[in-house]
């Protein structure tokens, strides 16, 4: 069958390329090969949605196609065809259902007000399409949460980084172009122009899933709820890319992180842990530096170059005098002051997908004066400009009051962790919009994480193992895992513990990494 499939397909694309061309061959048949996938192995599209969507690859492999006026994201179907499955084959939990139901009324409520305004179709497409991808994605992980597919999507997750990390080291020393974004590691001034650096920042599909990853890791391993060797696949190439992005919202959504872990943790040793975590770190940092001064190793002018690169631009970024004469910060500040404008026009319903908040401004057809005017930094503010208070409020209560429940849930590994990673991501998305976010993986990560926070809040189980974090119910309970329970149930003196002891299970509840 598999055989006849592969043969029409390959006769359909030879056809449809003499007679259309490559670019509407290749978007037809790629259509055509995702809904064969759904039709014979539809829980595939998942593992699809994360390849394609979370994946950096050479700019060679494209991650969008145009099709007329608009641009499509090769993973968006995949991840409609993931929630189609999802929301078919999966029971939803009655809180998640809550919460992820009022950002669809708030996504409908306003790509109606902006079609009613009349605003630009495409414009109100544009705003739109970051939070419908943040809403799908958060629905196929709060149903599949505590499933087998998690734990298949989590080490599909950890190949999406290695491989990501492994093209951007490759981009970085070859200079070959990747998906996404690049360029040079150093900060626009006013006083001094644009600066020069050896190292070029990359802000890829991976990037924001590898802050989000390292969030989680760092939650975990602060709190001493795992391991650094057990904890090092997903931790080596989460935090190196996030290196690599150069970006100070990283940065600081790491430093967040980790903070609200220790306060949710009530863990006070945590600080010992810290200092562990900076001596891993930093120590191998430090012999490579000196390595390189002194003898001249292969490969130490690159590490030397990166390593300035980012202490110039993230962590030099981040000096009150730098800011002051950042070029971006200040325009940044100048859009605040045109949303918090816009809002005061219209506070309580907001002016709909689509509205112009600020006129166009630089070179005719640059960004500022086509898309920018539609576009804001403060997510908190883009979101009240387009939707009200009542949009903010709908917000808050998907993505904040799960956050604030987890601290009633400090033995709960995976609601540390992910709420963690969604405490220092809910402070970044006031600099950077991550859930707007949809030609760069960050609407898509964005909503992975949140989907998956409701779902383990939901769940209300400490009892089990996480794995960055492991999904409870993953995988099939052992054999002696399962003599365990049916002794305790008709043991419960715990008379046969020593049996169960030298049959190699414990008692007590255990954390780790896949």
């Amino acid at each position: 069958m598999y055989g006849a499939i592969i043969a029409g397909i390959s006769a359909l694309a030879i056809a449809l390329i003499l007679i259309f061309g490559p670019v509407v061959a290749a978007v037809a048949i790629f259509g055509l090969c995702g809904l064969t996938l759904l039709a014979v192995k539809p829980s595939w599209s998942l593992y699809a949605t994360i390849a394609v969507g979370l994946t950096a690859f050479p700019a060679i492999i494209p991650y969008s196609v145009q099709l007329g006026p608009t641009t499509v994201f090769l993973f968006e179907p995949f991840l409609v065809m993931a929630a189609v499955w999802a929301i078919w084959t999966h029971p939803h939990r009655s809180v998640a259902r809550f919460r992820i139901g009022g950002m669809v009324v708030l996504f409908l409520c306003a790509a109606l007000a902006g079609v009613v305004k009349s605003h630009p179709p495409l414009e109100i497409i544009g705003d739109g399409r970051g939070l419908f991808s943040t809403i799908l994605a958060a629905i196929v992980a709060s149903r599949i949460y505590g499933t087998s597919h998690a734990g298949t999507s989590l080490k599909i997750i950890r190949i999406s980084l290695w491989v990501s990390l492994a093209v951007t080291i490759a981009a970085s020393i070859f200079k070959f172009p990747i998906a996404g974004r690049s360029e040079a590691a150093a900060l626009f001034l006013n006083s001094s122009g644009a600066g020069v650096s050896d190292g070029t920042r990359y802000l890829t599909p991976a990037s924001q899933m590898a802050v989000i990853v390292a969030s989680v890791v760092i939650a975990l391993l602060i709190t001493n709820r795992t391991t650094l060797r057990k904890a090092a696949p997903y931790f080596v190439p989460s935090l190196a890319l996030s290196f690599f992005s150069f970006s100070r919202n990283s940065f600081l959504a790491l430093v967040v992180a980790a903070l609200f872990a220790i306060i949710a943790a009530r863990a006070i040793s945590s600080l010992a842990v810290i200092a562990r975590l900076s001596l891993v770190v930093g120590f191998p940092l430090l012999v490579l530096t000196l390595a390189h001064s002194s003898l001249g190793l292969p490969g130490g002018d690159y590490v030397a170059s990166q390593i300035n690169a980012f202490s110039s631009r993230v962590l030099g970024g981040l000096d009150s005098a730098t800011l002051a004469d950042d070029t971006s910060a200040i325009a940044r500040v100048n859009e605040d002051s045109y949303l918090t404008a816009a809002i005061a026009q219209s506070p309580i319903s907001g002016h709909g997908f689509g509205f112009a908040y600020r006129p166009p401004t630089g070179p005719p057809g640059s960004f500022s004066a086509t898309k920018g005017q539609y576009y804001g930094h403060n997510f908190y503010l883009w979101i009240m400009v387009k939707t009200g208070i009542f949009g903010l409020a709908a917000f808050l209560y998907f993505a904040l009051s799960p956050m604030l429940q987890a601290l009633r849930q400090p033995k709960n590994s995976a609601v540390l962790g992910l709420a963690s990673a969604n405490a220092g991501l809910l402070v970044a998305i006031a600099f950077a919009p991550f859930p707007n976010d949809a030609g760069n993986g960050g609407s898509l990560a964005v909503g992975t994480l949140f989907g998956l926070l409701i779902a383990a809040i939901a769940t209300k189980n400490s009892e089990h193992p996480v794995a960055l974090p492991r999904i409870p119910g993953d995988t099939a309970r052992s054999v002696r895992s399962e003599r365990y329970a049916r002794s305790a149930e008709s043991d419960p003196t715990g008379t046969r513990e020593a049996a169960l002891k030298k049959d190699g299970v414990s008692a007590e509840p255990k954390f780790g990494m896949i």
